[in-house]
C-alpha cells in the first residue's frame, strides 16, 4: 500500500492564491490542496461553471472570465500568487482561443503586473517542433512569450500528458472515480459523442483505443502530482523565471500501459491504435467548421508522433514525489464506482 503523500507546504502566508481555471480538473486539484494546507485560496470560475465542489474551508469563489478582459482586474488584485490552468482546449459556452487563450491571458497578465503578483505559475504544454499545427501549443507559447516580457515573476511548467485524463480517453471508465471534474464530463457535444463511443471499453470489452501505435512512450503524470508541483514552483527558487519540462515517474509504451491495467482489472487489456495520418486529416476537415475538434484531433496527431519524453527529475528537484501508473491505476480500482 503507498504511503499518503500530504499536500506540500503551502506558499508564503497572507495574500491568496489565485487559481485561474478553479472549476477544471487540474484547478479543482490545486484548490483542494492548497485548502487542505490551510492557504487562502481564490478560485476564479465563470459564474455558469460548476462551482459547488469548490466550497472549502479558506476558499473565495469569485466570478470573472478570461473572455471577458474587464472581468479580471477586480479578481487579481490583492492576490500574492496566480497559478493559471485555464484554457479552450475543451471548450464551454463557446470559448475559443482568440478570446480565451490569448486576449484573455494578455489580460490577465497586465493586470498581474499592474497588482503586481508575486509570482505567475504557467501550466503548459510540451515544446515539439510541431508547436504551429496545434491550435493550443500556438496560444501557450505566445503566453510564454508575453510573461518572459512582462517583467512577472513566474515560471512555466510544461507537463507531460496527464495520465487522469488520457487513461479516460482512451477507454478507462474507473480514470473518473473520485474525480470531482473529470475532463471527460465536460458539456462539450464532440467531446460527450466521443465518450459516449470510447468511455469503459477498457473494463467492459479489454480495449484501450490509443493516438498513434503502441510503441508510443509517454511520461505520464498524475493530475494531483501536477497540483503539487505548480503549488511548489510558487515558492521554489528553481521555478523562478524558468521554464521547467516536468514528466511523471517513468516513460512507458502503451502496451506496457495495458499490462498494467490488465494486472488491476484482472482482464486482458488490448492496445487499438488510429493511425497518426488519419488525426491529420481530420484536423484539416475540421478547422473550417470547429476550431477546438481540430485542436483535439491536432492533440491526437501530437501523441502518435515519436518524441522524447519529459524529465522526471524536475519534480524531484521540486520536492514533489511522483506516482506511478501502477500506483494511480490501484488507487483508482479502490475507489468506489
Amino acid at each position: 500500500m503507498k504511503t499518503r503523500i500530504p499536500p506540500p507546504p503551502p506558499p508564503p502566508p497572507h495574500r491568496p492564491v489565485l487559481v485561474v481555471g478553479a472549476s477544471g480538473q487540474l484547478g479543482t486539484r490545486l484548490v483542494q490542496q492548497l485548502s487542505a494546507a490551510r492557504h487562502p485560496v481564490r478560485a476564479l470560475v465563470r459564474p455558469s461553471s460548476r462551482q459547488q465542489h469548490l466550497r472549502l474551508p479558506r476558499v473565495d469563489i469569485v466570478h470573472a472570465d478570461l473572455a471577458e478582459p474587464a472581468s479580471l482586474d477586480a479578481a487579481v488584485q490583492g492576490a500574492g500568487t496566480v497559478i493559471a490552468s485555464a484554457n479552450a482546449v475543451a471548450p464551454l459556452n463557446g470559448s475559443r482561443f482568440a478570446t480565451v487563450d490569448d486576449a484573455g491571458y494578455a489580460a490577465l497578465i497586465a493586470a498581474c503586473v499592474k497588482h503586481r503578483v508575486e509570482r505567475f505559475v504557467l501550466v503548459s504544454v510540451p515544446a515539439t517542433p510541431f508547436d504551429a499545427k496545434i491550435p493550443l501549443f500556438r496560444a501557450k507559447r505566445r503566453t510564454e512569450q508575453r510573461l518572459a516580457e512582462s517583467g512577472l515573476p513566474h515560471a512555466v511548467l510544461r507537463f507531460a500528458p496527464f495520465m487522469d485524463a488520457w487513461f479516460a480517453l482512451a477507454g478507462l471508465g474507473m480514470a473518473a472515480r473520485g474525480d470531482a471534474a473529470p475532463l471527460t464530463a465536460r458539456a462539450w457535444p464532440f467531446l460527450q459523442r466521443f465518450m459516449g463511443v470510447v468511455g469503459g471499453l477498457a473494463e467492459s470489452r479489454g480495449l484501450l483505443i490509443v493516438p498513434g501505435g503502441g510503441d508510443r512512450r509517454h511520461a505520464f503524470i498524475g493530475v494531483d502530482d501536477v497540483a503539487r508541483c505548480c503549488i511548489a514552483a510558487t515558492r521554489h527558487p528553481e521555478a523562478l523565471n524558468a521554464t521547467l519540462a516536468i514528466g511523471g515517474p517513468e516513460a512507458l509504451s502503451w502496451h506496457e500501459v495495458a499490462d498494467r491495467m490488465a494486472a488491476v482489472l484482472k482482464r486482458p487489456v488490448q492496445v487499438v491504435g488510429t493511425p497518426a495520418a488519419v488525426f491529420a486529416a481530420q484536423r484539416l476537415l475540421m478547422r473550417p467548421f470547429s476550431e477546438a475538434a481540430a485542436n483535439i484531433m491536432a492533440l491526437n496527431w501530437f501523441a502518435a508522433q515519436p518524441l522524447p519524453t519529459e524529465d522526471p527529475a524536475v519534480a524531484a528537484r521540486l520536492g514533489v514525489p511522483l506516482t506511478t501508473v501502477a500506483e494511480y491505476l490501484r488507487a483508482q480500482a479502490a475507489r468506489p464506482a
